[in-house]
């Protein structure tokens, strides 16, 4: 097992020498998160917590814990909070601390979510011990033929630890969202598609342990090791095979239809986080036209209501306030919101399109009124272009004061 060891020692210490160089490197040219202002709540709600003092270290590891657990979950087929393509705002409220409390003079409570990544822990440690010492102290190599009968032992404890790793692998690739970086990324389904590999590759090896016995020859000179699976174990086996194979090929067909068709897909969304923000504005875009079938205005503005009421600074629903207005025929409406999302950087490109065809034909008809509520607009437009210029300006001489002092 050392041999082993010390033959992948420098595999790994390759691996991480490479990583931590790679991670320097993208600190040093400022690159290693996400800035700020292209990371939003509606998209991961943990990312600033430590920054706005919100949070202690001691709440972001309890919380990236559990967000850690629910993608270790995914990996197994197990969805703890639902089917969603968004865990946004909301969506997954943080644990608080303490996570007992005092709800009442007579009644406590306790957030249940933490026992989560503790029962993982005791599943991995146990996992560990069962490849270490094996199961029940019984050596149960199917694979190790050529091995003489006194080094099956060690030959046996190789091939699990072997597989562990492998089956451990893949955490590496859950290192994005584990809470060291400022990442849009939260709760993702696509993270989890290496970690299938490894539970593939460690649960194929535990059903093939569990099919198959010893059936050692009586030579003690040979000490020969054959492979007999017996009828009533091949029969039993099957059974679970055919219903695993069968819920999670049940389960693939149905995310699978889900992603490609938008209004499953925002459905199941809605119907695992009702108050995800980008679920909300996504589906009102369904009701306003995107699908003509499907048209309906008012249920598209409850929606982007909805959308608006969980996060007021959630800029992107001006934009599809002002599309539904203008179905609507409410131009003042439509006109304000279409300001409001000209002052959003998410969608000021598309809204500065549509703002200048509006006012191209309102400001040709002459129409003395509409003039007037143009000049009031631009003249609001004008002020937060002035304001942002001068945060900016303010920002940039104190970066510049920092570096003076740094350099």
């Amino acid at each position: 097992l050392l041999k082993t060891f010390f033959t992948l020692l420098p595999r790994y210490i390759l691996l991480v020498m490479t990583s931590v160089s790679y991670l320097l490197y993208r600190y040093t040219n400022g690159s290693l998160t996400i800035p700020d202002g292209l990371i939003r709540p509606a998209e991961n709600p943990f990312y600033n917590k430590i920054d706005n003092g919100e949070w202690t270290y001691q709440h972001r590891i309890i919380n990236y814990s559990y967000v850690l657990s629910l993608h270790i979950m995914k990996s197994f087929g197990v969805e703890i909070v639902g089917f969603s393509h968004e865990y946004g705002f909301d969506c997954i409220p943080e644990i608080k601390l303490p996570i007992v409390h005092q709800t009442s003079s007579t009644s406590w409570a306790m957030d249940l979510r933490v026992l989560l990544p503790l029962l993982l822990v005791v599943f991995f440690v146990g996992l560990v011990g069962w490849s270490w010492y094996g199961w029940n102290g019984q050596q149960q190599n199917k694979d190790a033929v050529k091995c003489n009968k006194q080094l099956t032992q060690q030959c046996d404890r190789i091939q699990r630890m072997l597989l562990l790793l492998t089956f451990f692998a893949w955490l590496a690739t859950l290192f994005p969202i584990a809470g060291f970086l400022k990442v849009g990324t939260f709760v993702a389904d696509r993270l989890v598609v290496a970690s299938t590999f490894g539970t593939c590759i460690f649960a194929g090896r535990l059903i093939a342990v569990s099919l198959t016995t010893d059936d050692d020859d009586a030579s003690d000179d040979e000490h020969r090791s054959t492979l007999a699976i017996q009828p009533k174990t091949i029969i039993k086996h099957t059974i679970l095979l055919y219903l695993l194979t069968n819920y999670l090929a049940k389960q693939t067909h149905n995310r699978t239809s889900e992603w490609m068709d938008e209004f499953s897909l925002l459905t199941s969304s809605l119907k695992s986080c009702p108050r995800s923000i980008k679920s909300n504005l996504e589906a009102s875009k369904l009701y306003s036209g995107l699908v003509p079938q499907m048209l309906d205005l008012d249920k598209a503005l409850s929606l982007i209501k909805t959308a608006h009421s969980i996060d007021p600074t959630y800029c992107d629903v001006h934009m599809q306030y002002a599309h539904v207005y203008f179905q609507q025929e409410k131009l003042i409406p439509f006109e304000e919101e279409l300001v409001e999302a000209l002052l959003c950087p998410f969608s000021m490109g598309q809204a500065m399109t549509n703002w200048n065809r509006y006012w191209q034909v309102m400001l040709s008809s002459g129409d003395s009124v509409a003039n007037g509520r143009y000049t009031k607009y631009m003249q609001r437009l004008q002020g937060e272009i002035d304001k942002a210029e001068k945060e900016d300006a303010s920002k940039a001489k104190k970066d510049s004061g920092r570096d003076e002092i740094l350099y």
